[in-house]
């Protein structure tokens, strides 16, 4: 959330990681989350952003319940940690 604050961006696996966190973890509705990216995002797609959510968050026309493991994505994307520690204020690194 720190990137997306300060660059406006974020990957499609951090925005992934975000939706189902929200979605899932803290069980607030996706639409607030959309919202709030499509204020931040220089790239945003109404398309992309919107379907991105209902997706990770289970509703429309395929409502699996998708919930990321946030650690299995840190330890399978960001090995190293070097995204964890430029992006993440943590007392970990």
């Amino acid at each position: 959330m720190i990137e997306l604050k300060e660059t406006g961006w974020m990957s499609n696996r951090g925005r992934q990681n975000v939706a189902s966190y929200f979605a899932k973890e803290l069980q607030l509705d996706w639409r607030i989350g959309a919202s709030y990216f499509e204020s931040m995002l220089i790239d945003y797609d109404v398309h992309s952003n919107y379907g991105n959510w209902k997706y990770v968050s289970g509703v429309g026309n395929d409502p699996r319940d998708r919930k990321f493991n946030i650690q299995l994505q840190a330890d399978r994307y960001d090995k190293n940690g070097n995204y964890q520690r430029t992006w993440l204020q943590t007392t970990l690194f």
